[in-house]
């Protein structure tokens, strides 16, 4: 075996165990794993960086993530729950249906960590003051909010990835992928409230004096940052959605293009906000993802990928169906034991690699497989996705200690019942060649 593929799978490898034990910071690990790439010269610096990053992807993250920054400084996240959870008149079994959707709708354009963070929070309180269980809510709103995410390109990182790296736009998620989130969500949320509904019993020692404290209008720290937040994510999401067709007429709009000219000029006229937007951006997560395609490069580079789809393509040759099937359920098992988004890379090239073997129907299905698959898949346990992590440890600081057995028991039969219908999605897009 050549010295340079053996450094490169040795250092892949390494780097993704060291990711799913989380012992030591995943952006750490994974610039840690580039850097011994360079060091062993299996990449050059010129290559990794101008062959292997993929900017566009970076761009439109940072994006993304400055208008994320600009939402929740507004406190629109928190007016949202607070004004739903009002609109509810606070019952826990309209909470248990409403909350996870509402968070799955959301998720499907901003980050699903912002989601969780104040949807967590406000369910624990909501769950004090009305004397219910939260854990089964709070894990039904992370379930949703990650199927949700598979709906659009911005909706989750694994798609951003896969979208951007392969050429796919907004619109080709909400067509292809936006469906099958849709019933998949639906069949979630009744599976995990019949599994539940009897904890949210209903209670007579109600704190109402707290409820009526919870106002949402409270919750607008800044209404001219509340309102140029909303505005901004707005026009993001009609570029994104008009982003080909201007294309076409010989503008240059890119995808990553799209939410950095609405978060610049909301930048602009910030004020004083600005610094403080600036330094709540997740920096640490763009440098998490220049690792990742630096590491997954010296995969490419050294041919272990090609190697990969062809042993793929051969494999499923006679039976398409089979191999979409397997791409699914490949990725939402590695994607409840490591983070969805070194998976989603790493795919990204294989299926690439896979689309160009004779007999290959085509690339887009095997797209819309792998999303679905590395989204949904991370359900099954607190660290399958970065959601998961985040409510988990919202609870943990509240003093609800959830388990990872509890955890598993009450997301893993909603996820597989979402993973079941988009199972038979694709089987049935692949009938109808609609992909």
């Amino acid at each position: 075996m050549p010295v340079p593929l053996l450094l490169s799978v040795t250092i892949f490898i390494a780097t993704y165990i060291c990711i799913a034990l989380e012992k030591i910071n995943r952006t750490v690990v994974a610039l840690s794993g580039a850097t011994l790439l360079l060091i062993a010269d299996v990449l050059t610096l010129e290559e990794a960086v101008t062959e292997y990053v993929h900017w566009e992807t970076v761009g439109l993250l940072f994006g993304m993530f400055i208008l994320v920054t600009v939402l929740s400084e507004g406190g629109f996240f928190a007016f949202t729950a607070l004004w739903v959870a009002r609109r509810l008149d606070y019952n826990p079994y309209r909470i248990f249906v409403v909350f996870p959707l509402v968070s799955a709708v959301l998720s499907a354009f901003v980050s699903s960590i912002t989601v969780m963070l104040f949807f967590a929070t406000l369910t624990y309180e909501l769950a004090r003051l009305l004397k219910f269980d939260p854990v089964p809510v709070v894990v039904a709103e992370v379930v949703l909010a990650n199927i949700g995410g598979a709906a659009t390109l911005v909706g989750d990182p694994p798609n951003v990835i896969l979208g951007l790296m392969l050429g796919f736009s907004f619109n080709d998620f909400v067509i292809h992928n936006a469906p099958l989130a849709v019933v998949a969500s639906g069949a979630a949320i009744a599976t995990a409230y019949w599994a539940s509904r009897r904890r949210l019993v209903l209670s007579t020692d109600v704190d109402r004096e707290g409820l009526a404290r919870m106002d949402p209008a409270a919750a607008i720290r800044d209404p001219r940052l509340f309102r140029w937040g909303l505005i901004a994510f707005l026009v993001a999401t009609m570029l994104l959605v008009i982003q080909r067709p201007v294309e076409a007429l010989g503008v240059p709009l890119t995808a990553a293009l799209a939410p950095l000219i609405p978060a610049l000029v909301v930048l602009f006229a910030g004020g004083r906000r600005t610094e403080a937007i600036l330094r709540n951006v997740d920096y640490e997560v763009l440098l998490f993802f220049i690792g990742l395609f630096i590491v997954v490069g010296g995969l490419e580079k050294t041919g272990v990928i090609s190697a990969l789809a062809q042993a793929g393509a051969d494999w499923f040759r006679e039976e398409f169906l089979g191999l979409l099937s397997t791409l699914l359920w490949f990725s939402a098992v590695v994607s409840a034991i490591v983070d969805n988004v070194p998976l989603a890379v790493s795919m990204a090239y294989v299926i690439k690699e896979i689309a160009e073997q004779p007999g290959v129907p085509a690339l887009a299905i095997m797209v819309w497989a792998v999303s679905l698959g590395t989204d949904i898949g991370g359900n099954g346990t607190p660290i399958g996705a970065s959601a998961n992590v985040v409510a988990y440890a919202s609870m943990e600081k509240k003093g609800v200690r959830i388990g990872w057995g509890r955890w598993m028991r009450l997301a893993i039969p909603p996820t597989l019942v979402a993973l079941v219908i988009c199972n038979l999605g694709l089987a049935v897009k692949l009938w109808l060649r609609f992909w």
